[in-house]
């Protein structure tokens, strides 16, 4: 019979609970250090294991990584949540909503460089180990009240979400990556700016 995380007996438990601890380590390294120092090596030693053990759960680093990034995106969320308890959807909702966001790679820079600067390689294994949130229905929940009201149609909240993830990602990719003229302050202003032309009926 399997218990709640759909685990069938207590050695699953334990070797999810191990595994667990590797992807901690590795997190907490790539958090602190940058994707660029973690090593197996460094992620057993953090966990309190010989680098060996990391492989009766991993085929290799890309594959810890790979459930690593599961478990930021997890992160985030919760971050999300505890920074706007019952967020609202209206215009200024949804500012506060997105800058809280941004915010949340400003304070940790080296998951936004460990996304989109890290190239990890796509992988066979399938695992409901690490449930992602359900984008889609957080962007209809999201615009729910502006397709409500008429301003923009249910079928553009696909695109509209597009634009607001590509321009918000790429304006923090030129902030860490440029030479400091589009600063964080910066980066908020023109949030603002675009999600005005968007949302704002002419």
């Amino acid at each position: 019979m399997k218990n709640e995380n759909g685990l069938n007996n207590k050695k699953d438990i334990q070797k999810q609970r191990n595994k667990m601890y590797f992807l901690e380590a590795a997190k907490e390294l790539i958090v602190k250090e940058g994707v660029e120092n973690v090593s197996v090596r460094k992620v057993a030693d953090k966990a309190g294991y010989s680098y060996a053990t990391i492989y009766n759960y991993f085929e290799d680093l890309n594959e810890l990584l790979v459930d690593v990034r599961s478990l930021l995106i997890g992160d985030i969320a919760v971050y999300m949540h505890q920074k706007i308890n019952e967020p609202l959807y209206d215009l200024d909702g949804i500012k506060k909503l997105l800058r809280t966001y941004i915010a949340y790679y400003f304070e940790n820079p080296n998951v936004f460089k460990f996304f989109y600067f890290h190239q990890l390689r796509k992988t066979n294994k399938c695992t409901d180990d690490i449930q992602e949130p359900n984008f889609e229905e957080i962007w209809k929940a999201t615009f729910k009240g502006f397709v409500l009201d008429g301003t923009i149609a249910e079928q553009d909240i696909e695109v509209l979400s597009k634009i607001l993830i590509y321009s918000m990602h790429g304006m923090i990719a030129i902030c860490f990556s440029y030479d400091g003229s589009l600063t964080e302050e910066k980066v908020y202003k023109d949030l603002e700016q675009i999600i005005d032309y968007l949302l704002i009926r002419k």
